[in-house]
């Protein structure tokens, strides 16, 4: 069945990071036009984006640098945009503040100013589950938040410029919160990434007591996921989770994880200090994306797992994969 976006022009931000890349994948396969936006500017293509290289345009810039982003907008005049460029890292967010400042809200809005005059049919901003902060799941798009880190309020700030712009000037702009993503292609610091790659070469996995808990969205289904908001008719203005809403302990998700692998090694649990400021419960009420959209992801944990064992133990096996060490 062909898509609402075979042919059609769209721009990826963060193209080069874990969703977007996984997001660009699917967006060649629906027969778009796919530019993809990274801030690497380096003579190594992205790995990620490697087996794409004939099928999409890469343009480098940073979203903090107006011109390029202006030069960018009037380039490529898109049609439909996936906004997921951002500087992500929760932790050290508190080290990086004015990073997240200036990528996060002035990327965004550089984005937003350079894109309005040519117009666009769907502007699509990612924010995150972490803009929720510590407030009582499960989490719900009109609940209140209560963001925790700088990562986080920088998020929040961006997405509320979003729905200014768009209110204010009539722009069709959809904001969406994902929640946690696992997959191929995570980096190696991510929680399933380093609990996979410690069992496969048998060393030590050092976690807290891991009683936080929180859900896991096998990345295909996210981008799924986006190309669904897309193209839906009659959201702009509207915010939705983009999530599974099935909440599990940190504990119970190694424990899964390692018994799908034979058990390689045992989780050290409790050799890691609890971290002073952490969300003890995130897990998203999905009624409203599933009643709006008629979307509810399709891939059990079980089986993204699976899938996602046997890319770390094929990229281990093989070396070809940074993401995998």
């Amino acid at each position: 069945m062909a898509s609402d976006l075979t042919g059609r022009r769209v721009l990826v931000t963060g193209a080069s990071g874990f969703i977007g890349s996984h997001l660009t994948r699917r967006l060649v396969r629906e027969g778009a036009e796919v530019h993809a936006l990274t801030s690497s500017v380096s003579s190594v293509y992205p790995a990620r984006l490697l087996d794409l290289r004939e099928s999409i345009t890469l343009h480098e810039a940073s979203l903090d640098d107006r011109g390029a982003i202006q030069l960018l907008a009037d380039q490529v005049r898109p049609a439909v945009v996936f906004h997921l460029g951002a500087y992500t890292h929760v932790g050290k967010s508190w080290q990086r503040v004015d990073e997240c400042i200036q990528v996060n809200i002035q990327g965004t809005v550089n984005l937003l100013m350079a894109l309005a005059p040519h117009g666009f049919t769907r502007f699509i901003n990612t924010g995150t589950s972490e803009i929720y902060g510590d407030v009582d799941a499960p989490f719900a798009e009109d609940g209140p938040v209560h963001p925790i880190s700088p990562y986080s309020v920088s998020k929040h700030a961006a997405e509320e410029f979003t729905r200014l712009f768009g209110a204010a000037r009539s722009l069709p702009i959809v904001r969406v919160r994902p929640f946690n993503a696992y997959g191929p292609m995570q980096s190696p610091d991510r929680v399933i990434p380093e609990i996979i790659t410690r069992g496969l070469q048998g060393r030590p996995l050092h976690m807290t007591q891991g009683v936080q808990t929180r859900e896991f969205n096998f990345v295909e289904d996210l981008a799924d996921g986006f190309v669904h908001i897309a193209t839906a008719p009659g959201v702009d203005g509207e915010l939705f989770n983009l999530g599974c809403g099935l909440e599990m302990s940190m504990r119970d998700i190694a424990m899964l994880t390692l018994s799908l692998m034979g058990n390689p090694i045992t989780p050290q649990f409790g050799a890691l200090e609890e971290r002073p400021i952490e969300i003890p419960r995130m897990y998203a009420d999905t009624n409203k994306t599933a009643d709006r959209l008629g979307w509810r992801p399709r891939t059990s944990l079980e089986d993204g797992l699976v899938q996602t064992i046997n890319w770390y133990r094929d990229a281990l096996a093989t070396g070809a994969s940074p993401f995998a060490s």
